[in-house]
């Protein structure tokens, strides 16, 4: 299996007790935003009452969003053309800043959604990879579904433990862009937080967590099967 992943989707949630975003306050968000190297959007729309939120597009396919929602703000990387370093300097921007100036005293829960493509060097199909050669699946499956399989592929929630903090949620499976890829799709959900702005590292912290669990758990359990026959 190749050492690299390509990652292309980081996201993270930062809940809050609700508050009324005013439109002004985010105004001057918006602006100050835009005098950074690392947090800059390239418009903003506050057209949907209860939704404002800034964006970037870039060629081919890349957007960068931060929606301001009453109970959370939300921070995406579409189509990632950046590494994971460069968003959570944009998470840390746009989350110090939210709590000093815009309400908000503490985000109360998180979430980080973290996606990977992993290509293969064994196998030509990742569905078969996936089904017939991890899942020993192969033969089954047609005569029961009897149509073509276009994703296949596992799904696992591990829950909180003692050692380990945050509810994973993982999925592996085929990557429907390009056949010799497999997907990779960590959720973490972190509940009961206290993370304030002087605690933001806790936040980031979160976020290598997720990248971690792909690199140092995801891989090596994908790449035991990915030998050659």
């Amino acid at each position: 299996m190749h050492a690299e992943d390509r990652s292309i989707h980081f996201s993270t949630e930062l809940i809050h007790a609700p508050v009324q975003y005013q439109v002004p306050a985010l105004q001057k968000l918006y602006y100050e935003l835009g005098q950074t190297r690392t947090a800059a959007y390239d418009s903003s729309d506050f057209s949907v009452p209860g939704r404002p939120q800034f964006h970037s597009k870039r060629p081919p396919r890349s957007q960068s969003v931060a929606v301001f929602l009453p109970d959370r703000i939300v921070l995406i990387e579409e189509w990632a053309d950046g590494p994971l370093s460069a968003f959570i300097d944009k998470v840390k921007e746009v989350s110090a800043r939210t709590l000093g100036d815009l309400g908000p005293t503490e985000f109360v829960a998180q979430t980080v959604t973290l996606r990977s493509t992993f290509g293969l060097t064994h196998f030509a199909d990742a569905r078969a990879f996936l089904l017939d050669h991890v899942c020993s699946q192969e033969g089954r499956l047609a005569p029961h579904f009897r149509r073509p399989i276009g994703v296949g592929g596992m799904r696992f929630m591990l829950p909180e433990t003692p050692e380990h903090q945050g509810n994973f949620q993982v999925i592996i499976e085929s990557f429907q862009q390009s056949v010799n890829d497999v997907f990779v799709e960590v959720k973490g959900i972190f509940a009961q937080q206290h993370i304030t702005a002087e605690s933001l590292f806790v936040a980031i912290h979160h976020i290598q967590d997720v990248r971690a669990f792909i690199v140092e758990h995801v891989f090596p359990y994908l790449n035991q099967f990915d030998r050659a026959k």
